[in-house]
Order: structure tokens, then C-alpha cells, then sequence
């Protein structure tokens, strides 16, 4: 201790390199183990599993259909529970409080819960009887809803609330914490034949099941194989080529953000190994310094074992300190990292350092020392003691330097591995959000507007509704256009169904493409700035009573007429038990949008006259000649004035929309760009060192070879030449190393290759940069040697 405090320079540098990254290390570890490793919050999670459709070519999907799951459900002897739910929650209004209200609401089927193993709070779950057709109009509340909502009234049970204008009697409330897959504030049962459970061709559902004891996973799913194929047989024309892929609940749920995890925790460990590198390099400096100490102990008799204990003991007390700094910092970033992956949406959440995390944490302090410590401690003992006692020694510790430079190359090597990782990610980020979506982002306003479906069941007092609002909104200060659509490119997904050109019907199920549907409000595509490449838009003629029509965009025209003139042409859509689908005629193409964000590309879509197809739900789309966040109170007072029961829902700037699509990329770029630069910090400061040390320890030779002659410039060309000497071949060795390791990366790059010459180019030029300034300095004071100081100094 005393040893240390001596040098607080030394001990603040060293605590707080190897704290940061064994903290860094911890907190990824704790999340790693959180998602990976720790069991679901269920009891028994480890015998939960769920099941999801393969499709003919080996793709497997999340959903299911409902007449699969009811299938599967009665036949299935392997599973003790099976259960279903919705993979994505719905927005529904309730009313009757405060204010009208806008909350996710989930279907999940009888007798789930109870397959997870969660009791609700208060209450019961759904039963069969709740699952009938015509049975009780029946809702469970989330803990939340019922805090917020409901006033956390413990008598809520068998009250009523109003959801889309009619009324549901709660029957439980879930525990605190409670989340599986959505966030949903209320759950609903899900009734054979209604909402998303009728025709075996929609795949809406997620099956959940619980193996039965004793039964092997292997056995579970030889049997659901078989039913698959026999429903194959009995409905060829959904199910021809079919299955049904089993898999345990944990590892499905982390199968979308596995290989992330991975991936930051091999980055957060190299800069763990950069910082043990730095440190050691700094000891041996310091047992540079310390050698006549070192010589003197040897001559009083201390052997090479004692000398390794002394330094190791010397290791130990900073590893510790680093491991207990470290502590701190992985309990800061823990919970950022669990926030900023999915794991909230399974009930997981960061509950400080388990013990699984501290024995990891002492581990890898332990192994810290060993890395930093050991080299130093070695490199004491093989010294000679004579020599170094001898006086005027001048001896530059060859073996010691050796080892230190390359120490700097090791260092490089991985810096550039992971800046070139990062270069990767921040160049398929940049093209991600340079992609154009289809429209113009800038100061649009969206927002959601639900109907209550029994006040609004007339489709005419609905159409009225929305055209008497859009007017309201059209005239308002600072509104330059305004539309009304059933869902928003990029912020609201999925509505697709199969279609085709009927004069080409598809030969089966399999080969039907699949196209969103849109319902809009003329005037949208203005608002929007979405062009129309031919034909003409929605127009206010386009009434129920006249031919039923769409637009189509650009993709969709050449997929399905390549080479034709589109317009005039028919188009049919899935409509259910009608084979031949339901026919509308194409009278114009519009420019692409990005439905399902920049990184899907375009895809077939369609849109539908809101008098021809009427809705509950409707988007709108406001473009304005100011901040768009001044319009939210004036749109929500002229909604409250024409309904108090409507709320207008979720507004955000498509800005916001757009950003916050690519969340989860910009969430991993961010993070590998910042461990990527702490690595470039630390090689360059390691560069700075060893350079530091070899101007001070060859100070006299410098003042011989300028006294005899040599020039300031010789001296500094001759510090800077042996600093890239040790960049050049890292910068090798590191390039050489992301080529390989740029291919793990392959999945998470967007237009860009794992070879790409520009990241490949501008790293090692950059890194060049960077070395260039921590060597300057160094390379300066050797400049400014004066060999009459250096002379007097020995």
C-alpha cells in the first residue's frame, strides 16, 4: 500500500483503466447471464416451450395459425398445457374515467397463464366458458393499468370498464412485474372463429406449451411432427408444406438478440485485454524504475519466488481496488444495457449482482492480475542483479522492452479489429439512414384515431366522422396538408394479405404473394408527398356504390404486371371462403414507401378507397409549416370537441417514427463505436509510454549522438520511426485479424460488405493519425535534448 500511494499518478491511472474495463466486462456478463443463462421468471421455465410455423423452404416464423393451434391443442399427448397468445398487442379506447384512454391489449387463450405457472394477483384467468362463442364479455388487467386506471382498488374485481364502447368485466389483475413478449395494459380471451382465430391460412398466433413430466423435448416434437403432417394431408391447400418448429421458451424469446450480446461482450473483453496491456506495460516501467530496489532485495538474499510474491501482492491490492471500482461501474451500466434489449418484455430485470455475477467478477479481477502482474514480476527475476548495482549502469532493459513493445503492437492489432467493427457498423448505420422511405418525414405530425366501435357501428356515420375532422384540421394555422390512412409506413405494420393478378391465379397457398393492405382518405398522398407515377389518386367519387378500385405501388405493378401497363387491370385479394378472391380494378401507381422500415425495402403494397372498405381505426398524417409538436393541442381539442370518448393516441413527429425503427441498431453501433474508441485511447496512450520510456532510458545516448554530430531532426525522425515501426506492424497484424473476424458481423450490416475498402482503408489511416500525435511528443523531447544536461545528469 504504502508502495503504491507513493506514486498516486501511476495508482489513479491503473484503478481506473482496469475499474472501466472489468466493469464494462461485469455489467455485460450480468445482462449475458440475465438473457442467456438465468431461467424465465416462471416456475419451472426450463420445461416451457413454443411452437412456431416452418414454411416450405426451412423459414420459420414466429405465428401460427389458430385452427393449427386449437388442432394441435386436442391431438398433443406430450404436453402437459397449451396455450396460445397474440404476438403483438392491439390498441383499444377505454373510456368511463378521466379521460379517454388508448391502451395495448393482447388475446391470449384459456388456461394461459396457468401454462406459464403465474397466479393472478387477484382474481382468476380466463376459462373455457370465457372462450366460447357469445360467452361473458370478460378482460384482465396488468398490475400497472390496474394502479393507474382503476386506483388500485382492491374490490376491482367483477367491475366494469368500457373498451371500445362496451362494457368488460375484469376478472383478475396480473402481479407486479408481469410481462410476456408485449406490453399489454389488458388481456382478452381468445374465442374460436373471432378477432384473429378463424382461417387456418392467418397465422396470428404464438403457441406456448409446457412439456409433461417426464416427456423429453425430442419426443414433443416427433409428435407434433406427425399431427403437422397429418394436417397437411386433410388441408393441402394451407398446410401443404407445413410444420411445426418446437423450441424451449428461453431460447426463442433471445434468439433475436443473441448474437448482439455475443458480439459486445467478445468487443468489451478485448478492451479488457487492451487494458491489462497498458497496465502491464506501465508496471514494467515502473519495475524499471524500481530495478536497483529490486538488485538490493536480490542481494540480501530474496529469491525469485519472494521477488513474484512481492510484485503479485503489489497486483493483488490494485486488481482488488480495480474489481471493487469495477463493481460500481457495472451496477451504473447494468441497468442501461438491460434497457436497452428486450429482456423487460420477458419479466427480466436487472436485480444488482447476483451471485453467479460477483463470483464472475472476482474471477475476472483474479485473472486481471495475472495478465498485468505476471509479465512484471517475471521480467524482475530474470534480471541480473550485478549489473544493474554496477554504477552508472546504462543499461535499456532490452528483454523488458521487448516484451513492452510488443505489448503496443498486441495492442493495436485489437484496437483496429475493433475500430474496424465499428467502422462497419457506423458505415451500415449512416446507409441505413440515408435510405429514402417513399416520403418526406420533415415536420409531419401522426397521430392515432380510434372510433368506439358500438357508437360508431353505422360505416356512414364514420366515414362523416373523420371528413368533418379532416376539414377541422385542414384549417388550422400553420397546417399545410393533411390525410387520413389505416396504417403509417414504418410506424404501423402488418395487414397483409395474398394477391394476385386473377388472369395468373396462383397454383396453391404456397405461391401466393403476400401485399399490405391500406384503406385511405383522399388527399393522403399529398399530405405525405408519396408521388403518383400514373393513373390518379383516391377521389371523393370513389363511393361504396361505384366499381370498386386501388392504388398499388410501384413494387407491386412490376411484381405482378412486369412489363405491362397496370392501369385498368384487376387485382384479387384473399377474402376468405370466396377462392377467387375479391376484385378490384387498378386505376393508379404511386411511388414506394418503406412499410416495415428502411432496412426491409420496399414491398407490394395497396390502397383502398375508405368508402369502399370503412374502419375503426384510422392515422393521421399532418404536414406542417412550423414545429409540428406546437399542432398536438390544438388536434386534440378539436377531436375532444366532436367526442370526448376519442382520444387522439400516440402523436409523434414520423421524425421520431423513423428514428426510433432503428433503435436497435443505433443502440449496438453506439456501443461498439464506444468501446472501439476507449481501445484507440488506451493503444495510443500505450504507445505514448513505451516511446516516454525509450526517450528517457536512451537520454545519454541521445546527448553522445548529438554531441558527436547528429542532427535534431535525425533524433526525432529515429523516436518516430521506431513508434510506426510498432504501429505498422499492429496495424498489420490488426487488419489482418478484422478480416476474419468483419465476417461475424455479416448479419448486422445493412449495403455494406464485411470487406468494405473504404472502412478498410480509413482505419488503419486514422489509427496512422492518432499514433502520429501520441508520438510527437515523445519524439520532441528527444529533440530537445541538451547533451550537456544529459552529460551532468550521469
Amino acid at each position: 500500500f504504502r508502495s503504491l500511494a507513493k506514486r498516486p499518478g501511476f495508482l489513479l491511472a491503473a484503478l481506473l483503466t482496469l475499474g472501466v474495463g472489468i466493469g464494462a466486462n461485469v455489467a455485460m456478463f450480468s445482462v449475458a447471464n440475465l438473457a442467456l443463462f438465468r431461467a424465465l421468471p416462471y416456475p419451472h421455465a426450463d420445461r416451457l416451450v413454443v411452437g412456431r410455423t416452418s414454411w416450405p423452404g426451412g423459414h420459420v416464423g414466429w405465428t401460427v395459425s389458430a385452427p393449427d393451434y386449437y388442432d394441435v391443442r386436442d391431438q398433443v399427448k406430450s404436453f402437459s398445457a397449451v396455450s396460445a397468445i397474440t404476438p403483438f398487442t392491439y390498441d383499444v379506447t377505454v373510456t368511463g374515467g378521466s379521460e379517454a384512454e388508448r391502451v395495448p391489449l393482447a388475446w391470449v387463450s384459456a388456461g394461459f397463464f396457468r401454462t406459464l405457472g403465474v397466479t393472478p394477483l387477484l382474481g382468476r384467468e380466463f376459462t373455457p366458458q370465457d372462450a366460447q362463442p357469445g360467452g361473458p364479455q370478460v378482460v384482465m388487467a396488468s398490475y400497472g393499468f390496474w394502479q393507474r386506471r382503476l386506483g388500485g382498488r382492491p374490490d376491482v374485481i367483477g367491475s366494469t370498464i368500457t373498451v371500445e364502447g362496451g362494457p368488460q368485466t375484469i376478472v383478475g389483475v396480473m402481479p407486479a412485474g408481469f410481462a410476456f413478449q408485449t406490453d399489454a395494459d389488458i388481456w382478452a380471451p381468445m374465442v374460436k372463429g373471432e378477432a384473429f382465430a378463424s382461417e387456418r391460412r392467418y397465422h396470428n398466433w404464438l403457441v406456448v406449451a409446457r412439456l409433461g413430466p417426464g416427456v423429453r423435448l425430442s419426443a414433443a416434437r416427433s409428435e407434433v411432427d406427425v399431427i403437422m403432417r397429418q394436417l397437411a394431408d386433410a388441408y393441402p391447400a394451407s398446410n401443404k408444406g407445413m410444420g411445426m418448429v418446437i423450441t424451449p421458451l428461453q431460447e426463442a424469446m433471445v434468439e433475436g438478440f443473441r448474437a448482439s450480446l455475443l458480439m459486445l461482450m467478445g468487443a468489451i473483453g478485448l478492451v479488457l485485454l487492451i487494458a491489462c496491456g497498458n497496465v502491464a506495460s506501465l508496471l514494467l516501467a515502473r519495475g524499471s524504475a524500481r530495478s536497483t530496489e529490486m538488485a538490493v532485495r536480490t542481494a540480501l538474499g530474496a529469491g525469485g519466488g519472494r521477488l513474484v510474491r512481492q510484485l503479485l501482492t503489489e497486483s493483488a491490492v490494485l486488481g482488488i481496488g480495480a474489481g471493487l471500482l469495477g463493481t460500481g461501474v457495472a451496477l451504473v451500466l447494468q441497468r442501461s444495457l438491460v434497457a436497452a434489449t428486450p429482456l423487460t418484455r420477458l419479466g427480466l430485470q436487472a436485480a444488482g449482482l447476483q451471485p453467479m455475477v460477483l463470483v464472475f467478477a472476482l474471477l475476472l479481477s483474479l485473472v486481471t492480475v495475472l495478465l498485468f502482474g505476471l509479465p512484471p514480476a517475471l521480467s524482475a527475476v530474470r534480471m541480473a542483479p550485478a549489473d544493474e548495482l554496477k554504477a552508472g549502469a546504462r543499461s535499456v532493459a532490452g528483454g523488458r522492452s521487448r516484451f513492452r513493445n510488443l505489448l503496443v503492437v498486441a495492442q493495436v492489432a485489437l484496437s483496429v479489429v475493433l475500430l474496424v467493427g465499428a467502422g462497419l457498423l457506423v458505415r451500415s448505420f449512416v446507409q441505413l439512414r440515408g435510405v429514402n422511405p417513399g416520403f418526406d418525414a420533415h415536420n409531419l405530425l401522426t397521430a392515432d384515431i380510434s372510433l368506439p366501435r358500438a357508437a360508431y357501428a353505422d360505416s356512414a356515420r364514420r366515414s362523416q366522422f373523420f371528413d368533418t375532422y379532416l376539414a377541422r384540421v385542414r384549417a388550422m394555422p400553420g397546417v399545410e396538408a393533411a390525410g387520413l390512412i389505416s396504417a403509417l409506413p414504418v410506424r404501423n405494420g402488418g395487414n397483409n394479405v395474398g394477391a394476385w393478378d386473377p388472369s395468373h391465379p396462383p397454383a396453391d397457398a404456397s405461391h401466393v404473394r403476400l401485399a399490405y393492405q391500406r384503406i385511405v382518405k383522399p388527399g393522403y398522398f399529398n399530405a405525405m408527398d408519396i408521388p403518383v407515377r400514373e393513373g390518379r389518386d383516391v377521389q371523393p367519387t370513389d363511393v361504396a356504390t361505384a366499381p370498386p378500385i386501388m392504388v398499388i405501388n410501384e413494387t407491386m405493378a412490376k411484381t405482378l404486371f412486369p412489363g405491362e401497363d397496370p392501369l385498368g387491370r384487376q387485382v384479387a385479394i384473399d377474402a376468405g371462403d370466396d377462392p377467387g378472391g375479391m376484385r378490384f380494378e387498378v386505376v393508379g401507381v404511386v411511388g414506394d414507401v418503406y412499410v416495415s422500415g428502411q432496412a426491409y425495402g420496399p414491398e407490394m403494397v395497396m390502397y383502398f378507397s375508405y368508402e369502399q372498405r370503412p374502419a375503426y381505426t384510422m392515422r393521421l398524417a399532418v404536414r406542417t409549416a412550423g414545429p409540428p409538436s406546437a399542432l398536438v393541442r390544438p388536434l386534440r381539442s378539436a377531436l375532444s370537441e366532436r367526442d370526448p370518448d376519442i382520444p387522439l393516441a400516440d402523436p409523434r413527429t414520423m421524425d421520431d417514427v423513423l428514428a426510433s425503427s432503428v433503435s436497435s441498431p443505433r443502440v449496438m453501433t453506439t456501443a461498439l463505436a464506444g468501446f472501439a474508441g476507449v481501445a484507440l485511447f488506451l493503444a495510443a496512450l500505450g504507445l505514448y509510454g513505451v516511446l516516454a520510456y525509450y526517450v528517457a532510458r536512451r537520454t545519454h545516448e541521445i546527448g553522445v549522438r548529438m554531441a558527436l554530430g547528429a542532427r535534431a531532426r535525425n533524433v526525432f525522425g529515429m523516436v518516430l520511426s521506431r513508434g510506426f515501426a510498432l504501429v505498422g506492424l499492429g496495424l498489420l497484424l490488426g487488419v489482418a485479424g478484422a478480416l476474419g473476424a468483419s465476417r461475424l458481423l455479416q448479419q448486422f450490416l445493412f449495403q455494406v460488405t464485411p470487406q468494405d475498402a473504404v472502412t478498410f482503408v480509413g482505419v488503419p489511416v486514422f489509427f496512422a493519425v492518432v499514433a502520429l500525435v501520441a508520438c510527437l511528443l515523445p519524439a520532441w523531447r528527444a529533440w530537445r535534448v541538451d547533451p550537456v544536461e544529459a552529460f551532468r545528469a550521469e
